[in-house]
């Protein structure tokens, strides 16, 4: 009997440590994305504290229970968001995985599929391994604010100046063109947008990453304004969709490939940039908006990914379909047959990941704190 008892907790324990761990991961892609946590998720996994027996409650009954709260709860989780995952799914999450795996005598690992990721500090490359397999839930994808890639545009947050005597003034645009990794400050070579096109070193606390909206630069996708005609009596409709191919040094004008119209130089204050989701181009995740068949007898179901591979001269798509069961690959897809991802709903090669508890390796020799950066390979 008390073996039997024994073996109960257990399955209640390890079903408290899956419920709270999916719960928290939801929280953290909330906050990932912008968005308030939900009610129902906070609870699960705060009611975690108190026990294994309450943890299995059924979802709709914690639901229920946390729709009830106060408006003083619902407007705290509205305004720190960030708080309730750094308390609840940071903390909370790994203290019940570091106890669940202590008893069974293993490593949180091998509760969880794993997945290979380059970690961006160079002292835990060396120590751990280029690339290392972590648990696929021991991480989420960064928003572009948290961190800083080649590429990224950038500006100034004071007056800088160099021995040399070069100096930027606050708030100029660069762009990061390499890091030196053998400096841990964080110091940047940064190719400055000043007349001069100086390339400088700066370090990271001397720098703001831009937001998309602050800054044009070639390959943007553009749209009108509003209703305007060129000199040339060309007539452009407001929100009509353009590519930035470069900018006239002589008047500052950039030169636009319209669509359906083609190239014609346009005023900066006559633009504006397109955001991710008002735009689809070859490159992009995509959705199955719903169960999709072909003549041949293949299916894709609803929410499946794929990726738009090009673009064909009726309209529509070839898109190459992530579907590992029935193995589609590319197939011609109608515009109202997909609709295009947040970067939040995939991971990509490359992306740039956090994680959102501890980690230990090496029999807890090491240890890699929360919010540490890696890349998802």
């Amino acid at each position: 009997m008390e073996f039997l008892l024994y073996a109960g907790v257990e399955l209640f324990q390890a079903y408290a440590l899956a419920n709270a761990t999916v719960r928290a991961a939801r929280i953290v892609d909330n906050v990932a994305n912008g968005e308030a946590p939900r009610l129902g998720d906070v609870a699960g996994v705060a009611l975690a504290l108190t026990g294994a027996d309450i943890d299995i409650l059924p979802d709709h009954a914690i639901n229920e229970a946390a729709h009830g709260a106060s408006n003083g709860t619902s407007e705290l989780i509205e305004k720190a968001p960030e708080a309730v995952v750094q308390e609840t799914a940071g903390a909370i999450v790994q203290k019940k995985a570091d106890a669940y795996s202590a008893r069974k005598g293993k490593n949180t690992f091998d509760v969880s599929p794993t997945v290979n990721v380059r970690f961006c500090d160079s002292d835990l490359k060396k120590k751990l391994g280029d690339p290392t397999r972590i648990p696929e839930e021991s991480m989420r994808k960064c928003r572009s604010s948290e961190f800083l890639q080649v590429g990224d545009v950038i500006r100034a947050k004071k007056d800088l100046k160099w021995d040399c005597g070069t100096r930027i003034n606050e708030g100029t645009f660069g762009e990061l063109k390499e890091r030196d990794e053998s400096n841990k400050d964080d110091l940047w070579l940064v190719r400055w947008w000043d007349d001069t096109s100086a390339k400088k070193y700066a370090y990271s606390r001397h720098i703001k990453k831009c937001k998309p909206s602050e800054f044009f630069r070639v390959g943007d996708r553009v749209q009108a304004k509003h209703d305007m005609t060129t000199t040339q009596g060309v007539r452009i409709s407001k929100g009509t969709f353009g590519k930035l191919k470069e900018r006239r040094a002589s008047d500052r004008k950039w030169l636009v490939d319209w669509v359906s119209i083609g190239n014609i130089h346009t005023k900066k204050k006559n633009i504006e940039k397109c955001t991710e989701s008002e735009y689809i181009a070859v490159g992009d995740i995509v959705k199955a908006t719903s169960r999709l068949k072909w003549k041949s007898g293949e299916t894709v179901e609803k929410g499946t990914l794929g990726k738009l591979k090009q673009k064909m001269e009726n309209g529509n798509w070839l898109v190459k379909w992530y579907d590992k069961k029935n193995k589609v690959g590319e197939k011609k897809s109608t515009k109202k047959d997909f609709s295009k991802c947040k970067p939040s709903e995939y991971f990509a090669k490359d992306d740039i990941m956090a994680l959102v508890h501890d980690l230990t390796f090496d029999n807890g020799k090491i240890r890699v704190p929360k919010g540490t950066l890696c890349t998802y390979l």
